[in-house]
């Protein structure tokens, strides 16, 4: 985290870069958050800290345990099955959207992504990640349907923070670009069908990578 500036309000700069830190890991689940310390790390006083713990804790990044205070909160498989239930109820409903409006210009952007992301794997996980929920994203402003991209916008904060942990196995970055490229084949075809099974299919992956890593972590 750094320091922050005064172009913001000072309680949005502090939840933003503790937010951050929450996806990318830097803070991991069951780190305790101190106020002071965090105050004295970015440079300012403890009250928009607090303000942007609480926001944090109404959105589910944190929770309040008595004796322990402010703690990032834990993936809990419950979590994992809401967020892909949303996304696979509508980014399959996205699929099917942009097949019957995808041009050739919005191909070339999709495969600009795919060679970005193939180039990141052997570099960046972070940015590999960044670049996957940039892919998706991009796909659901190809919709032109403002209330389900702000909506599925909401979700990717989340999946950053579970694609995080799922790429610490090599093998799905892998796994992720080979799926990306049939949802491009799938759109290149024109196919409603297959451009809404493709994106299922990624989807119903990356579920069930993240749920066998927790069910692994449980049992150790």
């Amino acid at each position: 985290m750094k320091k922050i500036g005064k172009f913001v309000s000072y309680t949005d700069q502090v939840y933003r870069e503790i937010k951050d830190a929450v996806i990318s890991l830097d803070i991991r689940p069951g780190d305790s958050l101190q106020e002071r310390s965090i105050a004295e790390k970015l440079g300012v006083s403890r009250t928009p800290v607090r303000e942007a713990l609480k926001k944090l804790e109404f959105e589910g990044w944190v929770e309040t345990i008595p004796w322990k205070g402010v703690v990032v909160k834990e993936i809990e498989r419950q979590d994992i099955f809401e967020v892909f239930q949303c996304r696979y109820a509508n980014e399959g409903f996205v699929g099917e959207l942009v097949a019957s409006l995808i041009t050739e210009e919005h191909i070339t952007d999709l495969k600009e992504y795919q060679k970005r992301m193939t180039t990141l794997a052997e570099q960046d996980r972070q940015q590999f990640i960044n670049e996957d929920r940039d892919f998706h994203m991009y796909l659901a402003q190809l919709t032109g349907n403002s209330r389900l991209i702000q909506f599925l916008d909401h979700l990717s904060d989340q999946m950053l923070r579970f694609g995080i942990r799922a790429v610490s196995n090599d093998s799905r970055m892998k796994e992720t670009l080979k799926e990306h490229q049939a949802i491009i084949d799938a759109f290149e075809t024109g196919s409603k069908e297959k451009a809404r099974k493709a994106l299922e299919f990624h989807i119903q992956n990356s579920q069930d990578i993240l749920l066998a890593m927790i069910d692994e972590e449980d049992a150790n």
